[in-house]
């Protein structure tokens, strides 16, 4: 599906889908078409079986600026009673919110590849994926309390999981700039590559993903992204999952393969438990 804002390129013969983030004219920032296309897209390929992987890009200058300020100073305008502009506002931040859930849900791996720009909002999807490809120069910044609020996106959730709550605090409240190798540093990215090398770095990635076993990715995916809990929980969500993986045909195959002393190939288990 083509959209104004938004471009899917089409699962490919591995099962890897490519969405585009396409507002190159203003570094891709959010406005309140690309809020809205951006819940239907990402609920479309989430229904997409011929999905295993889910690539998420900027087209042209940078992945994602942050939210369009212009938008914002035009609802500002349209709405100049305070408590009607905090409920206009209110209900585009939970649309674009329902996009964080929908990628949360998501039965298969999601990959950010991130160049130039990635601020704001565009910080909080890309820490919403499961791993965040970088181009080692790509600048990160919060960005929120350079405008006058506070974060949306689930950032506030992520930041403190990856980087801990004083660095969290450095990006939050100084809004500090940083490039990719700090954020790989950090632990706020997964990986940094020279910027000729990004999109075949991400392609291996995706490409090593797809071929991996989809059920079991899926609930180990589960599993780590389950809310804090205590150990016993832990221990008792890992069983279910583990349990479930030899009840199906990935992890039988994945054995035979590995006594065989071949490549697993677990695109016969599609569709399968």
């Amino acid at each position: 599906m083509d959209v104004e804002v938004l471009r899917r390129e089409g699962v490919d013969e591995k099962g890897i889908e490519t969405l585009i983030l396409d507002r190159p004219e203003t570094i891709n920032s959010l406005n309140g078409t690309m809020v809205s296309e951006l819940a239907i897209v990402l609920r479309e390929i989430s229904e997409d079986s011929s999905v295993r992987v889910l690539r998420i890009k900027g087209q042209g200058r940078g992945f994602m600026a942050g939210g369009d300020l212009r938008w914002f100073a035009g609802m500002f305008e349209a709405e100049p009673d305070p408590q009607r502009r905090q409920e206009v506002v209110l209900e585009e931040i939970r649309k674009v919110h329902e996009s964080i859930q929908l990628i949360d849900a998501m039965e298969f791996p999601v990959v950010a590849q991130v160049h130039g720009a990635c601020a704001g909002f565009g910080l909080s999807l890309a820490t919403a994926c499961d791993l965040v490809m970088c181009a080692s120069d790509c600048k990160v910044t919060l960005a929120y309390s350079g405008i006058g609020t506070s974060p949306d996106g689930g950032s506030t959730f992520q930041l403190l999981r990856r980087v801990g709550r004083q660095r969290a605090m450095q990006l939050a409240l100084l809004n500090e700039r940083i490039n990719g190798e700090t954020a790989v540093d950090w632990g706020l990215f997964s990986r940094a590559v020279p910027t000729e090398e990004l999109e075949a770095a991400t392609r291996q990635w995706c490409e090593q993903l797809a071929d991996g076993p989809a059920k079991a990715l899926a609930r180990t995916r589960r599993l780590l992204r389950s809310p804090q809990y205590d150990l016993a929980e832990a221990l008792e969500a890992e069983a279910r999952s583990f349990s479930e993986c030899a009840g199906g045909h990935e992890f039988p195959e994945g054995v035979r393969a590995f006594l065989e002393k071949r490549r697993p190939d677990y695109r016969a288990s599609m569709g399968e438990n």
